[in-house]
């Protein structure tokens, strides 16, 4: 299922995506911020995640209308909403444009009641990001990663339907 925003498609990543996802991934000051994208990041790491798709998770490519890749956008069933865009199409509100589109996934048609999503404390960009999209700051939470365990304590936001 494809989700539509002014200027993006969020869609399931495809092997065309495969040089693009290498090539913005592949960019310490992107997967500094995040859990699960390992760096450096390399070819069998993009065949992987193009190949093994989550069951019960929506995990989408955010492509520009023209098709090209400009990040990643996924919302678990329990409300976690985590995003990276590649560095070269920061300060441009692509974040700002999917995470409102995911959003409205969330509560319209999965008919979630609360979305959540946690970062970094030094990631104030996101803080920022996050609160501008809704969210509340709620408390710092020990951050679980499947198949890692807790990692660091982590600010956590939440947003009610």
């Amino acid at each position: 299922m494809e989700l539509h925003s002014r200027r993006l498609i969020l869609r399931q990543y495809t092997k065309d995506d495969k040089e693009s996802l290498i090539k913005l991934l592949n960019d310490k000051e992107v997967s500094k911020w995040t859990e699960r994208i390992p760096f450096p990041y390399t070819e069998k790491h993009a065949d992987w995640w193009i190949n093994n798709k989550p069951e019960n998770d929506y995990v989408y490519a955010i492509v520009k209308k023209d098709n090209s890749l400009v990040g990643g956008i996924n919302l678990t069933t329990k409300g976690e909403i985590g995003c990276w865009i590649g560095r070269q199409y920061w300060n441009q509100n692509f974040a700002t444009e999917a995470i409102e589109r995911i959003k409205q996934f969330g509560f319209k048609e999965l008919k979630l009641d609360n979305l959540w999503a946690a970062t970094h404390k030094e990631n104030k960009t996101v803080f920022r990001l996050i609160e501008k999209t809704g969210f509340t700051r709620v408390d710092d939470r020990p951050y679980h990663v499947e198949g890692v365990g807790d990692t660091k304590i982590r600010p956590h936001f939440e947003l009610t339907k």
